[in-house]
């Protein structure tokens, strides 16, 4: 039992502390001691150790979490340095919000693969499933409780404001005490949660997802089916086709990993679902093909821009998801194992590919700006050679 409560407070404490560092960044940034680019670095890089941190300190304590939730931080630190050499004005840093979106994957993906390195090996793929799962559920619930206690104070300072006293709304007013006071309320719920990982375990949750299987399967046979009827012009309206398309591979590659589970005796024993991960599976290259040409005819209608040249990458990243899920029933056997090491494989390449977009070498900015440039000398009228010099 101290044990525990000693767990408590020091998550407790590392949350405080992480809010009072992102209020100390901010401050620096606004009374410009120093600079606006550096508090851009700074703020992601503090955000990232200390999420890194209260999201591995249960699981394998403070002590271990640390030094590895440190080297993430500065990791993300240094890709949002390089990203800030590309503008002139730093607002215009997450502007479009991509660069923060790639940022979110190299932060939040390794820190399954961080934990199982300790628990085991960085490739045992049950730990990885249930560690990614397990930290979606704590910040879930631990968001939910700080969320509640905001809510307990806000209502207790209007009950006291009745009678004249206002000491908790005046206290919540300043900056820094709101921050250290949500920061230590998020650590610790994520420290309770983790207590009670036997209550609140991912498996309930996620055995209810499997009952998506069907209908979501159902709605992809539907649109392959009527899509040759009513013909391919509707992939070249715009982003929309695209962006619903992805979004239906992102939901059916989540379904698919639902149901194998973290092992062949965990996954669904139902031959329905089963059925339905397969049919999914082998469904899953057509959608994401089908997105990646909606992407490309834009693309070659009216050029590159970072937002296509991103979400061709997602398109991309889809198919290849697709490819080798329906590469592994195809192939037969062990075809969930396959899967399995599939997804170990993918989110590795996910976790690289965000780190280049925040680096020179995948320059999404450059190559709109050259192709954009390109296309107007190409569309540019000849000089008249009769005209003046």
């Amino acid at each position: 039992m101290a044990g525990q409560i000693a767990a408590r407070v020091q998550l407790a404490l590392a949350g405080a502390s992480g809010g009072a560092a992102l209020w100390a960044v901010v401050k620096a940034g606004d009374a410009e001691w120093i600079g606006e680019y550096m508090a851009f670095v700074l703020f992601a890089a503090v955000l990232s150790f200390f999420g890194a941190l209260l999201a591995m300190a249960g699981p394998i304590g403070l002590a271990r979490a640390l030094p590895r939730a440190l080297a993430l931080g500065l990791v993300v630190g240094a890709l949002i340095w390089l990203t800030a050499l590309r503008y002139s004005e730093p607002y215009n840093l997450f502007n479009p919000p991509i660069p923060a979106l790639a940022a979110l994957v190299v932060a939040t993906v390794p820190v399954p693969f961080l934990i199982a390195a300790v628990r085991s090996s960085w490739r045992d793929y049950p730990v990885l499933f249930l560690e990614a799962w397990s930290i979606v559920l704590r910040f879930a619930a631990a968001a939910a409780f700080t969320g509640l206690v905001w809510l307990v104070l806000y209502l207790s300072d209007e009950v006291l404001g009745i009678v004249g006293i206002r000491v908790i709304g005046q206290l919540l007013e300043q900056d820094l005490l709101a921050l250290t006071l949500a920061g230590a309320v998020f650590g610790l719920g994520l420290a309770v949660i983790h207590d009670l990982a036997d209550l609140l375990s991912p498996y309930v949750v996620l055995r209810m997802f499997r009952l998506f299987l069907p209908p979501v399967l159902g709605v992809m046979v539907l649109f392959v089916v009527a899509l040759p009827l009513r013909g391919l012009n509707g992939l070249a309206s715009g982003f929309s086709p695209a962006l619903l398309l992805l979004t239906l591979v992102a939901g059916g590659i989540a379904l698919v990993s639902i149901a194998i589970d973290q092992t062949d005796a965990d996954a669904t024993q139902s031959p329905l679902l089963r059925r339905c991960a397969q049919g999914m599976a082998l469904l899953l290259p057509v959608i994401a093909g089908l997105a990646l040409w909606a992407v490309w005819l834009r693309v070659d209608a009216h050029g590159w821009t970072p937002e296509r040249i991103f979400v061709l990458l997602v398109a991309g990243i889809g198919l290849a998801y697709g490819l080798v899920y329906a590469g592994s029933v195809l192939r037969g056997g062990p075809w969930m194992e396959r899967i399995r090491q599939g997804n170990i494989r993918m989110a590795l390449g996910i976790v690289v590919l965000a780190a280049l977009w925040l680096t020179p070498v995948l320059n999404a900015e450059r190559i709109s700006a050259r192709d954009q440039l390109a296309r107007f000398d190409a569309e540019a009228p000849a000089p008249d050679p009769q005209g003046p010099v």
